[in-house]
This record gives C-alpha cells, structure tokens and sequence, in this order.
C-alpha cells in the first residue's frame, strides 16, 4: 500500500503546544503572563498660548520620557539576565561549547557575541537571585551589588532573597553593603564568594609579540603581567639550554 504524503500545513497542525505535553518536548512554548508594561508616553502639543506654561509642558514631557525610557531599559536588562543565564550554564555544565569546534568556553562566548567565560559565569551566578526578584522589581539587576544574596538564595531560597531585597529598598541602599547589611539583619548568614581567577590563554611565545603584550597590559593588566611571566620562564629556560649548547662561553 502506497504511502500518504504530508503537507507541511498539516505536520504543523500536529506540533505538540500547550500544557498538556511534558515543557521539555512542547514546540512551541505557551505564553507567560505577564503583568502589563507602562505604556509609551506620547507628545501633545500644549494648549496653552503662555511661553512659560508652554516651556513647562515640554520640560514635563521629556522628564515623563526620560522616566518611562530608564524603567524600560531596567526591565529590558532583567528580562536578557533571565534568558541568557540558563543558557550560558547548560552550555558550560554540559560542555556543549566543544561542539562548536571551538577551544574553551572562553573563546565560545567571545566568538558568539563577545563575552568572554568571565562574564559569563558572573550571569550564571546572579540567575538564580534574578529569577527570585523579578516579581517583586523592575529595576535592572547588576552582577557585583547583588553579590551577598547569592548564597542567601542558594542556602534559603527565594522567599529570603526576596526579604532580603525589601529590607535593603526601605532602607534605601540597593548597593552591595546594603544587602549585606539586609542578610545580616534578617539572620542570614553570607558567604560571599571570591572572583575565581580568568584562566590564562597558553602563549606560543614565537607568535608572542611586545605590541600584542602592551595591548593587552592596557585592557587587563593581571593577564599580561601572567603572559609576561611565562614568557619570561619560557626564555630564561630556552637562554640555559642555548648557554649549554653554546658551551657555557654566553653565560
């Protein structure tokens, strides 16, 4: 018996969307609600004929955008964090960079749109706290303030990190000492993380130049001076093992 064909109308008519089929395997994602955005301010022409009031209806017309463009960007920003985070980290737990062809996670993100793994892991380690702020503030959500609510929300879930968040508004010191303070007083304990330490490229030190060196001095002093240092080690064993052939006479 002759096979039937299928349009492409009628597989997509068969694509698996909605509730009722485990979010893994869904196709389509369904929709979350969200509550509602403010809406565009949009300019109007003042009635008034009097310069003065005229020049105060301008003035409050571009304070009214300046406002709704700060809070957009603010939700924006929080928005890229949610959806960024989880992706970077299920790239790096599951190495799936290696299938780039690509040498490390590093030069993965830097290749893709210019992050590199230090930047990266500083997404993935605040995911977590924004996901547990983002029903409660629009603002935009950075990296390094946020820092003492890591290991709140690691060690005692949202609900803490939110407290904690609220303690630090009403006290009016959204900055890393505030929150700090704000864990502190709710009887959270913090660990606050170190920076770990950005892996050093290995040098090939005959494709190693001065000017390459000076370039990179002046964006990240620390990873020059650690090139400068094996270079030099690279250099005083190759000087020894030349001295010997050489018969000691360059010594």
């Amino acid at each position: 018996m002759a096979g039937t064909r299928t349009s492409i109308a009628e597989q997509f008519s068969k694509t698996a969307v909605g509730t009722g089929v485990a979010p893994e395997k869904q196709t389509v994602q369904p929709q979350v609600r969200r509550e509602a955005e403010p809406q565009i301010p949009v300019f109007r022409m003042p009635v008034s004929q009097d310069r003065a009031e005229r020049l105060a209806h301008c003035q409050g017309a571009i304070t009214c955008a300046d406002a709704w463009a700060q809070t957009a960007t603010e939700a924006i920003q929080q928005q890229y964090l949610l959806m960024v985070s989880g992706a970077y980290e299920l790239v790096r737990e599951e190495r799936l960079w290696e299938d780039s062809g690509l040498s490390s996670f590093d030069a993965w993100g830097k290749a893709l749109n210019g992050h590199g793994a230090d930047y990266m892991n500083k997404v993935i380690r605040i995911g977590p706290v924004v996901r547990a702020l983002a029903p409660v503030t629009k603002r935009q959500l950075q990296e390094k303030p946020l820092r003492p609510l890591v290991s709140v929300q690691r060690d005692h879930g949202d609900d803490a990190t939110r407290a904690c968040w609220a303690a630090a508004e009403e006290a009016g010191d959204l900055t890393y000492q505030g929150f700090l303070k704000a864990a502190v007083k709710l009887g959270y304990k913090v660990a606050v993380e170190s920076e770990p330490p950005t892996p050093v490229a290995a040098i090939d030190p005959a494709k190693l130049s001065l000017t390459a060196l000076r370039r990179l001095g002046a964006s990240d002093p620390d990873r020059a001076f650690e090139a400068c240092s094996e270079l030099l080690r690279e250099l005083t064993a190759l000087r020894a093992e030349l001295a010997e052939r050489a018969g000691g006479q360059n010594v």
